[in-house]
């Protein structure tokens, strides 16, 4: 079993990185800055990589969506200067099920490559890996 420069297995720093991410970003980000400046093992670099990737893939969709949120009332008070009482909005709130939708996703996904770092394993995840691989 491969070691880190810490003495903790590299599976274990692996796991600690995903786990992070479920807890907080600020965490995470110095976690991965250790990994990416001080560890030489390709798959823990990876995941650290991956792990920052996913928790800024998520919070990008998920201020896209606040960003439509706030273009309707930008409408909005564009239609209240010519007293349309019509209000535009997403229907049936679906905004807000997406939001918590992609939240439980992410902390799904993040928790199951967590229990795959313990054995230095790993999940495909698509875009996320094409982009990791073309850069690292």
């Amino acid at each position: 079993m491969e070691k880190t420069k810490l003495g903790i297995s590299v599976g274990l720093l692996g796991a600690a990185l995903y786990f992070s991410g479920l807890i907080n970003f600020l965490v995470l980000i110095m976690l991965a800055g250790y990994v990416l400046i001080f560890e030489n093992n390709a798959w823990l670099r990876k995941s650290a990589v991956k792990a920052a990737a996913i928790v800024i893939a998520f919070s990008i969709v998920s201020i896209l969506i606040g960003i439509s949120n706030n273009i309707f009332d930008i409408l909005n008070i564009f239609l209240s200067w010519f007293r349309i009482s019509f209000r535009l909005s997403w229907p049936l709130s679906i905004d807000s099920i997406v939001l918590k939708a992609l939240d439980i996703i992410q902390k799904l996904v993040l928790f199951v490559l967590g229990l795959k770092a313990f054995s230095q394993g790993s999940m495909e995840l698509g875009p996320i890996d094409n982009i990791i691989d073309k850069n690292i």
